[in-house]
């Protein structure tokens, strides 16, 4: 992925509320959370820390995110 690709995944999801696609079986225990995504990393996933209990960060490929609207 190019540096110019990576700045725009930053910029379009970094600090923004997400939730995940709950139709992906790895994804599902996640179902209705809001999440936030903290940043991209090198390889273009995501890095998001979901409310709750739950404090990692777990990495996420953009693709199963969708964002929602700030509070």
């Amino acid at each position: 992925m190019s540096p110019e690709e990576l700045d725009g995944l930053k910029q379009q999801y970094a600090g923004q509320r997400v939730t995940v696609d709950a139709r992906r079986p790895e994804l599902a225990r996640w179902a209705n959370l809001p999440a936030r995504v903290v940043t991209i990393n090198y390889s273009g996933r995501a890095l998001v820390q979901f409310e709750g209990s739950d404090l990692g960060w777990h990495d996420i490929d953009p693709e199963y995110l969708k964002l929602e609207p700030l509070p």
